[in-house]
């Protein structure tokens, strides 16, 4: 049966349909399995974590249905099925068999993701691969938790293991567990997540199963197809809207946490038709450092456009399928072994933005830049606390900073960026598991982009040690906020303070910077926040927002401030209610408001006549190139 619309596309075949969705409560219910089982809480609170079901084809593998907590994993699951799948004789295989892969020169993103693929016979041959995928606490390595900051190859780095059988018909391959456990600091949340990375697997094989047994082998292939080809057109179609063009854009990392050299990432997007190409060519070397990728931007960049012309329909093969991406090899889009490419996220968000900025130039219908980092903050050690002493432990932050307004609503506030899209850890788990107390975590006043409509706002981050920890934190956009769009204005950068002997009642303003430490930012010469006039680095403690191997001392605490979105739009043209409502909601000050808006506040009431003569005179002094829209960055620090 088949139902047609007056909706331009493929008519719809309902049994299909339905057979569709099947596939994905099947990958559903595995991330369920995954989450509602994992010990850490880096998979079972932030969701750092995806499951995919994949077809075999004459074409190789191809992604059918997933379920993402972790948006970046949806698109590189495709091509770390077909380089396992190369690599193994599929011959060999046998029922409840399990490969585990974590090799960045494989598809996987660093090599903390680590990738467990199981078949699925039917008739005695594989039709099918499920696949689940975490980012573990720790595979050993020189620091703690994956982002090996300052390290220039991967032998530095965690364990990477090319594809390697971890279950042989279900039964654990006692070598190559002894190996991943016997190698890192936290084996009983390592086993416990290997452990819950294959349960869901068999949880999928089964509900796989049921599914084919109902609907027979054909039909849940063709429904498979019938996915794949459905979300291909939706893309073509989202494609097809973008005029014909090459469109370019380029934006930078601040360095590479070895040298202090910017590396310039640059694109140029093609749209030819229902087509597109994204050309990485230009970009900068191969850093020095840990932050460029092997193989992954070739698919994570596509979510820029994803979520640009095509939001609502599932992730799957289909989803790539009309764009061509071109990493150049020895570049930071593509680096050569034995290149470090641990700190993955910074280069994952600036792939995004810049696919963003160009085709912010082809449409109206755009976006401006997130937060463009996602602070990440590992932290480990032994915990000291009474009953719980000698416990090795691991944890992760993700704070969350702010997504760019749009060309008609303002930017999502207080949240990780796309290519995550995940969580922050639980707070009360993370308290109860480690050594650690989360004593802020909120939005932050003025770090939004200003616009007609803003981006969304950055958050503070405040974490103090009951034992002594050892910390990496993995930063990027500290020199320049997200940039804005049409005409809108940056969001702030990012800043970390050191603080000793913390007592929430001193410091739990977070724009109080008495007796605190700077670690990284753009500083003026008094040690204010300023990434309009200040100087990189001024009296901090890092040159770097990359750094490994910080001791955070019992008593004492860490505080991250984080940007927010870049703003879409002239600001001077935002509706004056929502500048005000913005003021009266804390996250905009009286004083940013007449910088960056126009808008005059006197006594809590906007002055009509006064906003009207300034916004005039902002439009002169821009109009003479002697006003653009300031940065976005708290006014009122106290000194």
């Amino acid at each position: 049966m088949t139902i047609t619309t007056d909706t331009p596309g493929p008519a719809v075949d309902v049994e299909l349909d339905i057979l569709r969705y099947g596939l994905i409560e099947v990958a559903r219910e595995m991330l369920d399995s995954l989450m509602r089982s994992a010990f850490s809480p880096v998979c079972r609170d932030i969701l750092d974590c995806t499951s995919a079901i994949h077809m075999r084809t004459d074409d190789g593998w191809e992604t059918v249905a997933l379920w993402e907590g972790c948006m970046q994993h949806a698109f590189t699951a495709p091509h770390i099925a077909n380089f396992v799948m190369d690599d193994w004789d599929i011959d060999t295989m046998q029922p409840g068999d399990v490969i585990f892969v974590n090799d960045p020169w494989r598809g996987t993103i660093h090599q903390s993701d680590v990738n467990l693929l199981r078949p699925v016979f039917v008739n005695g041959r594989v039709e099918f691969l499920l696949h689940s995928t975490s980012h573990l606490v720790d595979l050993g390595g020189a620091i703690p938790g994956g982002f090996s900051n300052g390290t220039q190859t991967h032998f530095e780095e965690q364990l990477k293991l090319p594809p390697t059988l971890l279950y042989a018909n279900d039964v654990p391959v006692r070598p190559t567990f002894n190996f991943i456990l016997e190698n890192n600091r936290v084996p009983q949340l390592v086993l416990g997540d290997l452990r819950a990375l294959h349960g869901c697997l068999v949880v999928g094989e089964r509900q796989l199963q049921e599914l084919i047994a109902r609907s027979g082998l054909a039909g849940v292939r063709a429904a498979g197809r019938y996915a794949i080809e459905s979300t291909e057109a939706s893309m073509r179609r989202g494609i097809a809207s973008i005029p014909d063009g090459d469109y370019t854009a380029e934006d930078f990392l601040d360095e590479d946490g070895v040298s202090d050299e910017a590396i310039p990432v640059h694109v140029t997007v093609k749209v030819r038709g229902d087509s597109m190409e994204i050309d990485f060519s230009g970009s900068g070397r191969q850093p020095l450092g840990n932050c460029g990728t092997a193989w992954c931007e070739a698919t994570r960049c596509i979510e820029a456009v994803k979520l640009m012309v095509d939001p609502a329909t599932p992730v799957n093969s289909g989803t790539l399928r009309p764009i061509e991406t071109i990493l150049p090899p020895g570049s930071v889009v593509q680096v050569l072994p034995p290149s470090s490419c641990s700190n993955h996220a910074d280069i994952g968000a600036r792939g995004i933005n810049v696919v963003t900025q160009a085709l912010s130039q082809a449409t109206d219908e755009a976006f401006a830049c997130d937060t463009g980092t996602a602070v990440v903050v590992s932290l480990g050690g032994i915990d000291t606390r009474p009953g719980h002493e000698g416990t090795p432990w691991g944890a992760f932050a993700l704070a969350g900073g702010g997504w760019g307004g749009t060309w008609k609503e303002d930017g999502v506030s207080f949240c990780v960026i796309p290519i995550g899209n995940c969580r922050t850890s639980v707070q009360e788990h993370l308290e109860i598991e480690s050594p650690l107390v989360v004593v802020q975590h909120e939005m932050v006043i003025d770090t939004a982009g200003a616009g007609q409509y803003r981006g969304g706002a950055g958050s503070v981050y405040s974490i103090y040690a009951e034992s002594d920890t050892m910390v990496t934190v993995t930063a990027d956009r500290i020199r320049v906020g997200a940039p804005g769009s049409n005409g809108g204005g940056a969001g702030a950068p990012a800043f970390g303070w050191y603080i000793e002997n913390f007592d929430l009642a001193r410091h739990a303003d977070p724009l109080d910077l008495r007796g605190i430490e700077p670690l990284f930012g753009m500083f003026d010469a008094d040690g204010r926040p300023d990434p309009n006039h200040g100087e990189f680095g001024r009296g901090a403690r890092y040159q770097t927002g990359k750094f490994s191997g910080l001791i955070l001392k019992a008593g004492d605490a860490l505080r991250f401030v984080i940007g927010g979105g870049g703003g879409w739009g002239d600001p001077l043209e935002r509706e004056v209610d929502r500048v005000a409502a913005d003021v009266r909601a804390g996250l905009v000050s009286i004083e940013f408001a007449a910088a960056a808006y126009g808008v005059v506040i006197t006594d809590g009431e906007v002055d009509a006549q006064a906003t009207t003569t300034r916004r005039a005179r902002l439009a002169t002094d821009r109009a003479k190139g002697h006003w653009q829209a300031p940065v976005g960055t708290p006014l009122t620090w106290t000194l």
